[in-house]
């Protein structure tokens, strides 16, 4: 009998035997929890020899994790385990102390699981050696250093004049300011909506136990305010003294719903339009685009081409995690540029459902390398010359309806309003 490709009992059995055979190869510990059952399946066998199940024991007792767990860090596990019961995306970095008195460094990353609706799955794994690399270079390591280690979002404040001197990815990615907006950002401003808060008494308590431990609103560029626990903590640093603000998420915050923020949950508007009023440059307008989509868009970039003709040239700029921050004003041929395609063919619209499949230049070169997989472009003109082309781009295939709307239609009007303003500058 010919063996079955077509997904077939006999083709998914195989497939699970090659998974089951790849996770036991695995450094780390595989789980699943199933919420509604309150059980934990390991998924391999995977244990550090010195410390066999104890480890694992850390995602089954809140009493080993309470004992093993620094005390500093506790409470980033918890949070992020909560996340996990409540089906949702985490991740944390925090230490365990041995049996030796030494201390390991783990991560902690889970997700919803596709295949069982009431499961979460994920990895704890040691990352010790990672992190003793990056710490373990000449000198001491930098501050943005330490700060990005973390996945919970943490700001650097001035003791002095109270503004922010540095944030990690994560706040930068909550917070959506640009850095020139950091610069001039007093802490102040960020807390302004923290319903019965006194800078006073914080201020007071760092002063005579070095660290406070509370909940505040923070104030991100769009004006939502998140509701966080915080810890701050004083450094001093080459001289200066600083507060080290770590936020964590609360599940009842309303301005996210919930979910660790990505910025896409739907807004207003009106909010988006005050948010671009500040925009100063291209790449804020995009951010400011990515942080209003809904929910459960499929979006994961927004890319602007400017179209230059004459010139025969394209020029784009794209934000969102698949881009990594580097895609900003970058040159491509018009000859097989999405532009072409809808100059030749008259197209109000272009949808790409796969991009593997697809036989245009640009596609390999910029959509395919950055694993984009499907994108929506919508076409904009001036006096019958195309002039721009926005692009919503996915990591999955098939995410957009061609016969629908592009995404965000109501708002595409004032964002290239506010495109015009910051190109004139």
């Amino acid at each position: 009998m010919s063996k079955q490709t077509d997904g077939s009992p006999d083709t998914c059995t195989e497939q699970g035997e090659h998974l089951a055979s790849y996770l036991e190869v695995m450094s780390a510990i595989v789980w699943r929890i199933d919420i509604i059952g309150n059980e934990i399946s390991f998924l391999n066998s995977y244990a550090l020899q010195q410390h066999g199940e104890k480890i694992r024991a850390i995602m089954q007792n809140p009493q080993s994790a309470e004992r093993m767990i620094l005390a500093e860090d506790r409470e980033r596990f918890q949070h992020s385990y909560r996340q996990l019961l409540n089906r949702q995306k985490t991740s944390c970095v925090f230490r365990i102390k041995t049996d030796e008195g030494l201390s390991r460094w783990f991560k902690l990353a889970g997700m919803p699981d596709p295949e069982h609706p009431t499961c979460s799955i994920g990895v704890l794994m040691d990352v010790t050696s990672h992190v003793s690399t990056v710490l373990g270079t000449e000198g001491r390591p930098g501050l943005s250093v330490k700060i990005d280690l973390i996945d919970d979002p943490v700001l650097l404040v001035r003791f002095a004049d109270r503004t922010v001197r540095m944030v990690n990815k994560a706040a930068d990615k909550l917070l959506g300011y640009s850095h020139d907006q950091l610069a001039d950002l007093h802490l102040q401003e960020l807390l302004q909506d923290t319903p019965g808060t006194d800078l006073f008494q914080i201020y007071e308590s760092l002063i005579f136990s070095n660290c406070w431990k509370g909940e505040l609103y923070i104030k991100d560029n769009l004006g939502r305010s998140h509701q966080c626990s915080a810890r701050i903590q004083v450094i001093a640093r080459d001289e200066e003294n600083l507060l080290w603000i770590t936020l964590s998420h609360l599940n009842a915050c309303k301005a996210c719903k919930g979910v660790p923020v990505r910025g896409n949950e739907v807004l207003s508007s009106s909010a988006v339009s005050k948010a671009m009023q500040k925009c100063s440059t291209v790449k804020e307008l995009l951010e400011s685009m990515l942080k209003a989509l809904p929910q459960n868009s499929p979006t994961d970039a927004i890319m602007l081409s400017k179209i230059f003709i004459d010139e025969g040239i394209v020029s784009v700029t794209g934000v969102g995690e698949p881009f990594g921050g580097e895609l900003e004003d970058l040159i491509h041929p018009y000859d097989g540029s999405i532009a072409k395609n809808i100059v030749r063919f008259e197209l109000d619209k272009h949808v790409v459902m796969e991009t593997s499949k697809s036989i245009k230049p640009i596609d390999w070169a910029l959509f395919i390398p950055h694993g984009i997989h499907s994108y929506y472009a919508q076409p904009f003109f001036k006096d019958g010359i195309l002039t721009c082309v926005l692009i919503f781009c996915s990591t999955q295939k098939g995410s957009y309806d061609p016969d629908a709307d592009a995404p965000l239609s109501a708002i595409h009007q004032e964002f290239f309003n506010q495109l015009e303003r910051c190109l004139k500058k």
